[in-house]
């Protein structure tokens, strides 16, 4: 079976970014070479792992057919330690059944137009009709090139802009696939049990269980995959992140290669900046006793935003990311009710030490996943807590999810401007992820979009604080519990001469009064929910 399996490795072309690869498994009907419309510009900067799956490209052919269990056994065996999985519409599916099984080594989960499961029933209306699978697998077995012409169609039907194009490169591709199956004697043995496993696989607990990042791209004129599961995908997981690109059509990434390539790299990019949540809320924890005593700044966006925040507030509001408490009793004295909530409970524990729960309820939980209720809140503050959430999507269908209509967000987070001294410093060090990554305005304003809120008020701020010495500012943070802590970050201890050179490098940065900066960019954000339900 091992043999069976081409691995095709392309090293990154400039500059290798990360060192994780993207594997990338393909479709039905056609083999590696049909990821050639992305392959030159994600690998720019990514290593590459093209996959043929048994039977549909270079290798030797299986005696036997293998199950779709038997295939991503073998598969992950021959794969690096950690990798991120690209899945195109089977090869998706394999790839949702790969992240389910072998969570440790998949570190995100990218699909384009792939379902959980491709052949409907009564327990899953959004996906082919039994009959229409049934009628396709009956011809491929009678006449197969015909019904591959056929297929190519339907993978580039609802292409708005170059269908006939489309339609004319896809059968090209698939043609050619199947006359090097058919060379190697594959053609049409293995290429029918691809249907079989196109039809007996559901992976609908399996995606419902993930909570490893997760893009799905579906087709908005898919005409294999229903454009309605978006929704169905939504309600199953609402961790992972569903977006459709309208005027595409089943082979999206032949439809529209630059969107699938920009969404591809910016998933990659937020999966390796991406804060690990245990250690955020541990962290945070740690530092409860103390956080306050260092929290100048904190104080200073939190006192600004909350003066945004009106009196005589009916209804709930909820502060989230409420660390400490500090400004929990300031909602309290603005608002008929008052939720605390935030991911660490060490620090929960500190501030109903601190504040009590007279007229405040806490609650420990995940802006991603708020264990409320839909519409059960009027309101939302939250200072300088959302910059932890790496899928800003989720975030902000989560903040419209809970929030009546009519509902108010005020909310202080970070830009990418944040620290960039340090950044900068840390960059004449090593290739190591030392400061925390923070997500830039158009992706903010992006994620809001596509929530439906609507953004109200948008505001800009640049703080600079200052030092004598670097190791104040290291100090302070590592103080607030705000070091860094992204998965790309160094797991071993940081060298005395790396610290020397670090120092070094921040020393170029010193002002002509002797003090050290570091910049704060911060945005502060007023949104609401319409009222139309």
């Amino acid at each position: 079976m091992t043999d069976s399996i081409t691995l095709n490795l392309l090293p990154a072309r400039a500059d290798r970014q990360y060192r994780e690869p993207l594997v990338l498994l393909h479709g039905w009907g056609s083999d590696a070479r049909s990821w050639e419309p992305v392959v030159k510009a994600l690998n720019q900067t990514l290593d590459l792992i093209l996959v043929d799956l048994p039977g549909f490209g270079g290798g030797d052919a299986p005696e036997e057919p293998c199950s779709a269990d038997a295939f991503c056994e073998q598969l992950i065996s021959l794969l690096p330690d950690r990798f991120l999985l690209v899945g195109w519409s089977l090869g998706g599916m394999l790839a949702t059944h790969m992240a389910s099984v072998y969570p440790q080594r998949v570190m995100g989960l990218l699909t384009l137009g792939s379902n959980v499961k491709f052949v409907a029933d009564t327990g899953w209306p959004t996906a082919m009709d039994s009959a229409d699978f049934d009628a396709f697998q009956t011809g491929f077995e009678q006449a197969p090139e015909l019904t591959l012409k056929r297929f190519a169609g339907l993978m580039a039907k609802g292409d708005f802009s170059r269908e006939r194009e489309l339609l004319k490169n896809l059968r090209q591709s698939a043609q050619a696939s199947w006359q090097d199956a058919a060379a190697k004697g594959s053609a049409p043995r293995l290429w029918q049990r691809g249907l079989e496993w196109l039809e007996s696989l559901d992976n609908r607990a399996a995606y419902a269980g993930l909570t490893l990042p997760g893009l799905h791209l579906l087709a908005g004129g898919d005409a294999l995959v229903p454009v309605q599961l978006a929704e169905s995908l939504r309600q199953l997981n609402r961790q992972q992140r569903v977006a459709v690109l309208d005027g595409c059509a089943h082979a999206v990434h032949w439809s529209d290669p630059q969107r699938v390539t920009q969404e591809t790299l910016t998933f990659v990019d937020a999966v390796h900046y991406a804060v690990d949540k245990r250690k955020v809320a541990d962290s945070f924890g740690r530092a409860a006793e103390k956080y306050d005593s260092v929290a100048g700044l904190q104080r200073q966006i939190g006192r600004q935003l909350m003066a945004s925040v009106s009196s005589d507030n009916k209804g709930c509001w909820l502060d989230l990311g409420c660390g400490t408490g500090y400004f929990t009793p300031y909602l309290v004295e603005r608002c008929e009710s008052v939720l605390g909530l935030d991911l660490s409970e060490g620090m929960l524990s500190y501030s109903r030490k601190q504040h009590g729960s007279d007229g405040i309820q806490w609650l420990c939980g995940d802006a991603e996943a708020i264990p409320l209720a839909d519409e059960s809140l009027t309101g939302v503050f939250s200072s300088l807590a959302i910059q932890w959430c790496a899928n800003l999507p989720q975030l902000f269908a989560e903040l419209k999810r809970v929030l009546k209509p009519g509902g108010r967000l005020f909310l202080a987070t970070l830009g990418p401007a944040t620290l960039h001294e340090l950044r900068t410093a840390w960059s004449e060090v090593d290739n190591y992820t030392h400061v925390n990554h923070f997500a830039s305005e158009d992706s903010v304003r992006q994620a809001i979009a596509d929530s439906g809120l609507a953004l109200q008020n948008w505001q800009t701020e640049s703080i600079q604080l200052r030092y004598d010495q670097v190791r104040e500012l290291t100090y302070e943070l590592k103080t607030l519990g705000a070091h860094n802590m992204n998965h790309g970050q160094s797991s071993g201890l940081t060298g005395r001469q790396r610290i020397v050179k670090f120092k070094e490098a921040y020393e170029q940065f010193r002002q002509v009064d002797g003090k050290l900066p570091a910049t704060y960019e911060v945005f502060y954000l007023e949104i609401t929910r319409g009222e139309e339900r």
